[in-house]
């Protein structure tokens, strides 16, 4: 796909010249991705290049531009009007927002129909800009792009069900192997039986042996909103929920029962949920998987990381992230890469990649609430991080991520507020774990006040029995009985005696 490009003044299409949005727009590094699906026209726009997606303006309108497509073939006008009317007005929200790369894509309902010119040609003429058609295989590409991008170690079936169609790709350690569309959604009227046989007819589906299905699209998150309403879940986020399948098939035949069961449904699911729950259910019926995870991940996702992102985002999404908060958070330049440095010798305790990668993070992520009340800090930075919106986080890298960072800014003290979240998903080592590592950052960054130089001027050091704080002469005249006690509860933590030894 083409960047939309801010610095043209118009772009020629044959005989058609549209009067471009981006014109005469300062860099301002936003990026807008328009997704136009058969249920939903949606506009997202992203800062700083995509890096920490946090979107600026997330607006969805459900047009239902596939509306009866299965019946007529065609885009009804009323339907074309509706979502011309939402493109005119994401128009007007990129020139205000001074965008200066948008990309506008269409995907089933505008591939399908035989009068999809009738729709694309008045939106580009709206936008300024060509609108991209996605290919099926360009949609697959984009979905499981999306999804590996925030879980790069994906194993198993991908499947995006949206309004006219669903996209199924098969993951093998991240990398797509097989693909394949099927011109059927949650907006669609085809009997069950068609479904069923149009993926028995997929030969590589039941072969691959997946365990796990990875479910995209809004159809899938609201089969996770249910099961949170049937269940006493501990963490409130769609993004990275597991449901055994059996768990699933029960909720696809209380949705397609006589009187069907749609609570924890979001109201505007609810209609189509009954048709989305036969093609789940037949899915999960001819590919055996064992597990559905849902995913909060889209085929925006996809753009962005094709698009925007350079190879060391998309290696390890979750650290470019947390380095992009450190860089808007922290008080003080370079104190992260400092922190990181110090506890090194803690991953001893721990000597994992995943938990490596877990305290560089936290590393990053250490002042995310240094401005807020002092009595609230801890608190509200785990509440931050198990509410952050990302989805390149487990549930439990949140919730572990969660307790060191109430620990950097609570210690051991027992009269503070904490989330009940802390207390659910890890087992006690890896919780004692985080707490260790945030007593050594709030050791740390007590110590030196924060600041970088200082923090250069100590050293850690462990073995079985002892860990060990050397102290430059420079920075002895910062060590008190304050800081002492500090350090003390980092050894006892760690399961170690406490020395100090001042160099």
């Amino acid at each position: 796909m083409s960047s939309a490009t801010s610095k043209l003044a118009r772009i020629e299409d044959g005989k058609r010249s549209y009067p471009q949005v981006l014109d005469a727009v300062p860099p301002s590094d936003r990026i807008a991705v328009i997704d136009i699906g058969s249920n939903s026209a949606r506009l997202v726009i992203y800062g700083k290049n995509g890096r920490y997606p946090t979107p600026l303006f997330d607006e969805r309108s459900n047009c239902q531009l596939g509306a009866r497509l299965d019946q007529t073939g065609h885009l009804v006008q009323d339907r074309i009007d509706a979502t011309l009317e939402t493109i005119t007005r994401f128009a007007a929200i990129i020139r205000a927002m001074q965008v200066t790369a948008c990309y506008p894509i269409a995907t089933a309902a505008v591939r399908r129909a035989k009068n999809g010119a009738d729709f694309y040609r008045p939106a580009e003429d709206i936008l300024g800009m060509p609108i991209q058609i996605l290919s099926q295989q360009d949609e697959a590409n984009y979905v499981s792009r999306g999804l590996t991008l925030n879980i790069p170690d994906a194993d198993g079936l991908v499947a995006d069900l949206g309004g006219g169609s669903i996209e199924i790709v098969l993951l093998e350690k991240g990398v797509a192997t097989h693909g394949i569309s099927h011109n059927f959604g949650h907006l669609s009227d085809v009997d069950e039986a068609d479904v069923l046989k149009a993926f028995q007819n997929t030969d590589w589906l039941a072969a691959c042996k997946a365990k796990r299905l990875y479910g995209v699209g809004g159809s899938f998150r609201a089969f996770g909103a249910a099961f949170f309403h049937r269940v006493s879940y501990p963490l409130a986020v769609l993004h990275g929920t597991k449901i055994k399948s059996g768990f699933v098939r029960g909720m696809c035949d209380e949705f397609t029962s006589v009187t069907p069961n749609l609570d924890g449904v979001p109201m505007s699911r609810r209609s189509s949920m009954p048709m989305a729950a036969k093609i789940v259910r037949a899915l999960l019926q001819e590919s055996g998987v064992e597990q559905l995870v849902v995913s909060g991940t889209s085929i925006r996702d996809g753009v962005i990381a094709i698009n925007e992102l350079n190879d060391a985002q998309r290696a390890d999404f979750l650290l470019a992230i947390s380095q992009e908060i450190a860089e808007a958070s922290n008080r003080f330049a370079g104190v992260s890469e400092a922190l990181n440095l110090l506890l090194q010798p803690l991953l001893q305790i721990n000597p994992t990649a995943a938990f490596s990668r877990l305290v560089e993070v936290a590393c990053n992520l250490v002042e995310i609430c240094w401005q807020e009340h002092s009595d609230m800090r801890g608190d509200l930075a785990a509440r931050r991080i198990l509410g952050l919106p990302v989805n390149c986080m487990t549930h439990k890298e949140r919730v572990w991520l969660g307790v060191a960072l109430y620990h950097r800014y609570v210690g051991t003290k027992q009269n503070k507020p904490r989330p009940a979240e802390l207390e659910s998903l890890l087992g006690e080592r890896h919780r004692a774990q985080a707490t260790t590592v945030g007593l050594a950052l709030r050791f740390a960054l007590i110590f030196t006040a924060g600041t970088k130089n200082y923090l250069q001027d100590i050293r850690l050091e462990l073995d079985d029995s002892m860990i060990t704080l050397h102290v430059n002469k420079a920075a002895r005249p910062l060590f008190d009985a304050a800081c002492a006690r500090r350090f003390n509860a980092l050894a006892e933590s760690a399961g170690r005696q406490p020395q100090v030894v001042f160099c």
